[in-house]
């Protein structure tokens, strides 16, 4: 598991991390801290954001005195995937900085990723910078993307099977209070995870919000939940009011499967029962 920049400072985070798996008593997981910043620096979330994530978003820190060994996310990354005895795939729910470096440092680690799977971008629908107000005037980027434009790039350009969950997939499914109750009783990870969304949606029975990354993770798990659209996408990297776009090349040879129409339903009964059956 790696911690990336983006909401997170990762050598702080990691820990968060490495405490809930062993409250969880989930042993045996390798824990990478990424890069701090962008390949090339340029616009994080927003520091008080990323502050939040040091407090682990006001919940209690599960072992608060204990730390654990990490390393370097790029490398740990490359030495993974080199021993695998299968090919593995890869869930990307922030930057892409780290797999990139990764990939950088070993090409040959292809080999080995059966698949990518990233909650990022947008095609058809709007950006979402405007949430925190980091660039008002590019409407067009998503804040994953956005963090790193050039590590997206590279890896869209990387030949690898790249599985796209944009914001045109997320905006359509969203949880609310109702969800997650019947989140609770699967256990103490179920019931955590009930604590996050529910502070998220500040306590509001009539609210909701975008599963974004969680959805992702579970089109990854069951990828009959959205059927995926052959693409060329391209990632601006010049500074502008598009960069971070990922911009719709027609009539280009396909580098990205997206996904633009999920299941929502489906999506929302998965969790469900994952959750509240603790699997």
């Amino acid at each position: 598991m790696v911690i990336s920049h983006g909401e997170a400072h990762p050598q702080v985070y990691i820990q968060h991390i490495g405490r809930l798996l062993d409250s969880l008593g989930l042993a045996g997981i390798p824990l990478g801290y990424g890069a701090d910043t962008a390949i090339i620096p340029g616009q994080d979330f927003p520091e008080w954001l990323r502050g939040l994530s040091d407090g682990f978003w006001g919940h209690p820190v599960p072992n608060p005195g204990e730390s654990y060994p990490v390393e370097r996310a790029a490398g740990m990354i490359v030495r993974v995937l080199n021993q695998a005895t299968e090919p593995l795939a890869i869930f990307v729910s922030g930057p892409c900085t780290d797999l990139a470096l990764a990939l950088r440092q070993d090409p040959g680690i292809g080999e080995h990723i059966e698949g990518l799977y990233i909650m990022g971008g947008a095609v058809h629908a709007p950006g979402n910078l405007a949430d925190f107000s980091a660039n008002p005037e590019n409407v067009t980027a998503e804040w994953n993307i956005y963090a790193d434009p050039l590590a997206a790039s590279e890896v869209l350009g990387s030949g690898l099977p790249v599985y796209l969950v944009p914001l045109d997939a997320t905006n359509q499914v969203s949880a609310s209070m109702s969800d997650t109750a019947q989140w609770r009783g699967g256990g103490v990870a179920a019931e955590l995870a009930a604590d996050f969304y529910d502070g998220l949606l500040g306590g509001s029975s009539t609210s909701s919000m975008c599963l974004w990354d969680v959805m992702t993770a579970v089109i990854m798990v069951h990828p009959d939940l959205c059927q995926m659209v052959p693409m060329h996408l391209e990632v601006v990297t010049e500074q502008g009011n598009t960069y971070g776009q990922t911009r719709l090349v027609e009539g280009g040879e396909p580098n990205v499967h997206v996904c633009l129409e999920p299941d929502a339903s489906g999506i929302r009964q998965t969790l469900i029962d994952a959750f509240s059956t603790g699997e």
